[in-house]
């Protein structure tokens, strides 16, 4: 049965989320999520909903199929475990790398940011002879949110070039195969390591227990690797990874990820599914609701249908960034709130239709469903660090959440019955 938070609670709340509004897309607060799949296979999400997926593998090798969509797909080289497109859905434009140096813009230009997502290639060898023996090989450097990424491909070069670490510059993350056979292994992939100075390494390329194809385990990698790099292990195959906060260059991570994702419970996943049910509804209605709609002041003096938008939405981005922050520094509490209204607010995005204004309730969804690995071994009856004290637990952060969209689209429903309200 849903649980109903009182009316005062929800007072409280809004209460609670009058401080100015800050605008972490200019500052790059926003995480981003890196996801091993096995073999070579990452995926990299941003804030704003786009997904590039780097060599997908063959299911011939022992992996099942991942079931995941993409915007675009990117090819390091033409072997068959790393070339499976195919597998994956969403129709994504695909790319088999660029040439030399090349750069490749993807997604979508939201609110002035035309650079979603951008890529650059470096060349390299699949051997340690300049490519006599199994060829060239792409490493794609890609850079979303503010946060660099480089992914090696099958590297085999025991060393890379001056021309290379220039191109190459400071990394956030680097995902460098480890397993050796057909590229370097454990102790030539932790030269690179040295020679990149990464904030995190994400080892890929390696033996895991599904795998038919016989490479080296991540043993001797782990073996050889200096001790600063502290070891992590995630819920799951998923990394977030900020500006915000978590490694540094002086205090770096490898990050072992699992090849599957996290499981899971399936309470959370009722209380989720609740909550997200709520939002779309949300959705529903602003979706229809033109800029000067939205932007409308009632004239009995209550809030602009925008208003009531950006404060649910920044509720639940709030709350649950500040729960997963506990669990992770890589998320910082993540504040978009509005002033309260009349006669302070300043819409942040005053120029967004409904449609815009539904795309952010989503972009909000994503974010708590791509980082709620972050809730692993929290008691749902329970108040997790960084929850509001009036939530009661983490059931109950879910269900304020839920009945906060409830009560905010029921508003904007009256305001829209208005006799002033703008045909």
């Amino acid at each position: 049965m849903r649980r109903l938070i009182p009316l005062a609670a929800l007072l409280l709340l809004s209460a609670f989320l009058a401080p100015p509004a800050i605008a972490a897309e200019d500052e790059n607060t926003y995480p981003i999520a890196v996801r091993w799949w096995g073999q070579s296979m990452i995926s990299i999400e941003n804030w704003w909903g786009t997904t590039v997926v780097i060599d997908p593998y063959s299911l011939e090798i022992g992996y099942d199929d991942p079931k995941i969509d993409a915007d675009f797909v990117l090819i390091t080289h033409g072997h068959f475990d790393h070339i499976n497109s195919e597998m994956i859905g969403g129709d994504p434009e695909v790319v088999q790398g660029l040439e030399d140096g090349a750069v490749r813009n993807f997604g979508m230009a939201i609110d002035g940011k035309p650079d979603i997502v951008r890529v650059r290639t470096i060349p390299s060898f699949h051997d340690n002879k300049q490519g006599v023996d199994l060829g060239k090989n792409a490493m794609f450097l890609v850079e979303t949110d503010g946060v660099r990424i480089l992914h090696c491909g099958d590297l085999g070069q025991h060393q890379l070039t001056a021309t290379q670490l220039e191109q190459i510059g400071e990394i956030d993350v680097l995902c460098v195969p480890v397993g050796g056979v057909y590229t370097i292994d454990g102790a030539q992939a932790v030269k690179i390591v040295e020679q990149i100075n990464p904030r995190i390494v994400v080892p890929i390329h390696y033996k895991t227990k599904p795998l038919i194809i016989a490479l080296d385990t991540i043993e001797p990698f782990l073996e050889a690797l200096p001790d600063k790099y502290t070891r992590v292990h995630p819920a799951g195959n998923t990394l977030a990874v900020s500006t915000a906060g978590g490694a540094t260059r002086e205090n770096p991570q490898v990050v072992l990820l699992n090849y599957k994702p996290w499981n899971m419970p399936e309470e959370i996943a009722t209380l989720l599914d609740a909550k997200e049910a709520a939002s779309r509804l949300s959705q529903g209605t602003f979706h229809a609701l033109r800029t000067d709609q939205l932007n409308h002041k009632p004239s009995n003096g209550t809030h602009t249908p925008r208003w009531n938008a950006e404060h649910m939405l920044s509720a639940e981005l709030f709350f649950f960034s500040s729960v997963y922050a506990q669990a992770d520094p890589a998320i910082a509490p993540i504040k978009l709130f509005p002033n309260q209204m009349p006669p302070d607010y300043v819409a942040a995005h005053p120029e967004w239709n409904g449609i815009d204004e539904a795309m952010q309730m989503q972009r909000v969804q994503d974010f708590t469903r791509r980082f709620a690995y972050l809730l692993d071994g929290m008691p749902l009856d329970k108040l997790p660090p960084g929850a509001p004290g009036f939530a009661g637990d983490l059931r109950g952060l879910f269900g304020l959440m839920e009945n906060h969209y409830g009560e905010h689209t029921a508003h904007v429903h009256e305001k829209i019955e208005q006799e002033d309200w703008p045909k």
